[in-house]
């Protein structure tokens, strides 16, 4: 389990809690130079983005996506959009079950 610092956004807080409700080891603000993910979930090698309500999915996030790709440590890249619990939870167990 993690702390969340108040700095935190809202949708990393749900994602956080979301992520301790299914019992599964992450770090957050995870560096891995230049970048620092939202979330990291080592055993199934995937990053979640906490994006906020719009995501922010630009141009910049794609080439970034790419980068992050081709290191040995990361398969899969998740973004999260809105601020809904069930929503998030939703997005996140279709993403893990899709892993199988």
């Amino acid at each position: 389990m993690n702390l969340r610092p108040k700095d935190y956004t809202t949708q990393e807080n749900l994602i956080a809690q979301i992520l301790d409700e299914l019992g599964l080891r992450y770090d957050q603000q995870y560096e891995t130079y230049p970048y620092t993910l939202d979330f990291y979930l080592p055993e199934v090698r995937m990053c979640i983005e906490a994006d906020g309500v719009y995501g922010h999915y630009r141009k910049r996030d794609v080439k970034r996506d790419m980068e992050l790709m081709k290191r040995p440590t990361i398969d899969h890249i998740l973004h999260v959009e809105g601020t809904i619990y069930l929503e998030i939870k939703e997005t996140i167990w279709v993403a893990l079950n899709s892993l199988q």
